[in-house]
This record gives C-alpha cells, sequence and structure tokens, in this order.
C-alpha cells in the first residue's frame, strides 16, 4: 500500500513539474529508474511545446540513453524543425541502437523533408530496428523509390521478403549489403532469397555465408550455393573457414587434466559428473591414506592421458 502511494505521489510530481512548467525537472525524470514516470515525464515535455526545444537538444548530446530516447520523443511530439538536424546527428553517429531507431522514427514525424537522404541511407544500416524506423519516417514523408534497387532497400527494411523477390536481380546488391545484419534469422532469409533469386553476382557473398557464425545460414549458403553459382568444390573449403561455434576442445583438456570427468561433462556427456565424483573419492581417499601432496605426483600422469584423449575427442565432434 505505501509502495503504491509513493508511486502515486511521484506521477503527481510529474503532474506538477508538468503545470509549473520545470522543464529541467521533468528531464530529469526521463532518467528515473520507474519507466512510466519516463514515458510520462517525456508527454509532458512533448505537450510542453516549442519552449521545451532548446532544453530537450541539448541533452541530446551525451547523457544518459533513457534520457536520450526521452526527449527524442518528446521533439517527435512538438515537431519543431530545429530538432531535425541534431537527430540527424544521433541517426548517424549515436552508438546505441536504441537511439538510432527513435531517431529514425522522429523525423518521419516532424516531417521535414530534408530528412529523407539520411533516412534512405539508413535502409542500408546493419541494424534491422534502425532501417524499420528509416522506412517507417519515409512512408510518412511520402518517399516514392526511383528503381527496383531502391525499392528492393524499402522491402527488406520492412521484412517484405515477398516485396524484396520481386525485384529479382536487382535485390542482390541490397540483399548482400544487409547480409551484415547481426540477427542470424535476418541473415538466414537473405541467404534463402539470394539462392532462390540465382543471380551470379551473389556469389561471393554466397561464399562468405559459408563461413557464417550460425549454423543454420551455413546450412542455408549450402543449399543456395548451386544457384549461387558458387563451385562445388569451394563448399567445403568455405566451411572450414567458419569460425569454430562448438566447445573448446583446449577447455575440454583443461577441465580433465584437473578434474577427470569435468570435461566429458563440458562436452555434454551426462556421465562425466559421475566420473569426476569418483575420481575426487578416490583422489581423497588417498589423500588421507598418504598426505595431501603425494597422490599429484600419480594421479597428473594418468590425467594428463585423459586431458589429450578428451582434447582429440572434441575436435573430432560435428560442428556444422
Amino acid at each position: 500500500m505505501s509502495f503504491m502511494l509513493f508511486l502515486d505521489k511521484r506521477h503527481a510530481d510529474v503532474q506538477a513539474m508538468m503545470t509549473a512548467k520545470d522543464i529541467p525537472g521533468l528531464i530529469r525524470h526521463l532518467n528515473h529508474r520507474n519507466p512510466d514516470i519516463q514515458w510520462q515525464a517525456a508527454e509532458a515535455l512533448g505537450s510542453l511545446g516549442t519552449e521545451a526545444v532548446v532544453p530537450l537538444i541539448r541533452v541530446l548530446d551525451g547523457g544518459h540513453k533513457a534520457v536520450r530516447i526521452g526527449a527524442i520523443e518528446a521533439l517527435a511530439k512538438i515537431r519543431d524543425l530545429r530538432s531535425v538536424r541534431p537527430l540527424v546527428h544521433l541517426l548517424k553517429h549515436d552508438e546505441a541502437v536504441e537511439v538510432r531507431w527513435i531517431a529514425a522514427l522522429a523525423l518521419g514525424e516532424i516531417g521535414d523533408p530534408s530528412a529523407i537522404p539520411i533516412l534512405f541511407e539508413s535502409l542500408r544500416s546493419k541494424e534491422k530496428y534502425v532501417r524499420y524506423g528509416a522506412a517507417r519516417s519515409l512512408e510518412l514523408l511520402h518517399w516514392i523509390p526511383r528503381d527496383d534497387a531502391e525499392r528492393a532497400y524499402y522491402a527488406i527494411a520492412l521484412m517484405n521478403w515477398p516485396g524484396a523477390k520481386k525485384m529479382g536481380k536487382a535485390a542482390t546488391i541490397p540483399l548482400t549489403d544487409i547480409l551484415q545484419d547481426p540477427d542470424p534469422a535476418t541473415r538466414l532469409k537473405i541467404v534463402e532469397l539470394l539462392g532462390q533469386i540465382g543471380d551470379p553476382d551473389a556469389q561471393p557473398a554466397c561464399e562468405a555465408a559459408l563461413r557464417d557464425k550460425d549454423a543454420p545460414v551455413r546450412w542455408a549458403a549450402v543449399v543456395a550455393a548451386k544457384k549461387c553459382r558458387v563451385l562445388s568444390a569451394h563448399i567445403p573449403w568455405g566451411l572450414a573457414k567458419r569460425p569454430r561455434t562448438g566447445q573448446n576442445p583446449w577447455a575440454a583438456a583443461v577441465l580433465n587434466f584437473f578434474f577427470v570427468g569435468l570435461g566429458y561433462n563440458y562436452l555434454g556427456f551426462w556421465w562425466g559428473f559421475l566420473v569426476f565424483m569418483s575420481y575426487a573419492s578416490i583422489f581423497t581417499l588417498a589423500q588421507l591414506e598418504s598426505g595431501p601432496f603425494i597422490p599429484y605426483v600419480y594421479v597428473y600422469p594418468i590425467t594428463a592421458l585423459f586431458a589429450a584423449q578428451t582434447f582429440y575427442m572434441a575436435k573430432k565432434m560435428p560442428d556444422l
């Protein structure tokens, strides 16, 4: 009950600050620990209109991420053209994906056509959220693609995969541009589309996808390889260049050297822990019998054999 009264008081503070036009106080509340109060503060700042624009623009340069997001939300509501240039700067340079995303959306809400070039450039961002925000804003600004390549970038940003496929070979370059997306599901869909389109110009991208760190993406590249004109002999070679995503053989070996059995457990064998418990029991009994140090003289040559065996076992485990 007391907690709810505390929250009600905090909500009342936001309302009181809005009534008093306490812009600095509301900006401080953009970083409040309660997300509801953050949103209320952003709404309140947006409702204050143009007199809040300059203070809001000032906090866009640095500060906590939540403050920048709340300030952008307020500026999008105010729709003052003075905020366009700072928002463009954030869209280009801010490190936080969320900030670039909401900056893209805000530029569309403000409605200044001068933002179209940077929004179109953002359709090529490697982050799907930034691309999506840019596409939505371009729609609000009534942007019209000039050719199939631009239509492909737009369709990819909206995750409209059938629409991108309709562009045919014109979509090859846009798809390969976006293949650096950190989202494996997006990379998987791109590789599948490149295979369905079957453009020989996609060969380098399909070969690169064979080395993808995500196993489903690599398999999609194998399936698409023939249609992308990748030579059959290049497929195993490309897969061999992939980063290893399975368990580390050295880690398994070290575990089995010092704690026999845990190396097997690390590799996914359930009985490894039973081996470790047996080893620990025998080793403890040996220490009680002969002292704490003498058993190490005998045990390490034996565990070294286990370590070597575990290392080669891990190396042979499939990792495709």
